[in-house]
């Protein structure tokens, strides 16, 4: 790799990583070929996104940012995960950790503090942002329903008194 593609690269990996609401690093040795391929796979899907690369390379593209914090966990073969969504990056790191024994969730970056792998297990446990949208949006719709059902009655008592 000459020092233009590492030039771009940085910048392109600080891009991301600053614009992501949860950055999660993992430790990815003894993962296969197929394991990795299945990961990013996982990850696309919730439109999350996965970086490897050189630990230094990394550590300059999060210098001088909020995520400077995770320069001491950048150790060994590093993997770095990134997503708007932090239940949807945490669920697909768990599901994947439970199938594949060799990777370890090292730590996490959310709202200006780092994370360790049982708190981003307790998030994992957490409702997705459109199962919780959904969800909000029931409540609201049964409100309404409600609201036209107490409007309505009166109507239909008068109405069942007349036919007696």
């Amino acid at each position: 790799m000459n020092k233009e593609q590492k030039t771009s690269l940085i910048s392109s990996l600080k891009d991301r990583l600053s614009s992501s609401a949860f950055v999660a690093l993992v430790h990815y040795r003894g993962m296969s070929d197929k394991q990795l391929y299945d990961l990013r796979v996982s990850l696309k899907s919730k439109s999350c996104g996965m970086k490897i690369a050189k630990n230094t390379l990394i550590k300059i593209a999060i210098k001088g940012t909020d995520l400077e914090v995770l320069s001491s966990h950048l150790v060994g073969p590093t993997a770095v995960l990134y997503s708007q969504d932090p239940v949807a990056l945490a669920k697909v790191m768990c599901d994947i950790s439970k199938e594949v024994k060799v990777l370890e969730i090292k730590t996490g970056f959310f709202n200006k503090s780092l994370m360790n792998e049982a708190t981003i297990r307790e998030i994992a446990k957490l409702g997705s942002l459109e199962n919780v949208r959904s969800s909000f949006l029931g409540i609201l719709k049964g409100a309404q329903s409600k609201f036209v059902r107490i409007l309505t009655a009166p109507e239909q008592g008068l109405a069942t008194l007349k036919t007696q």
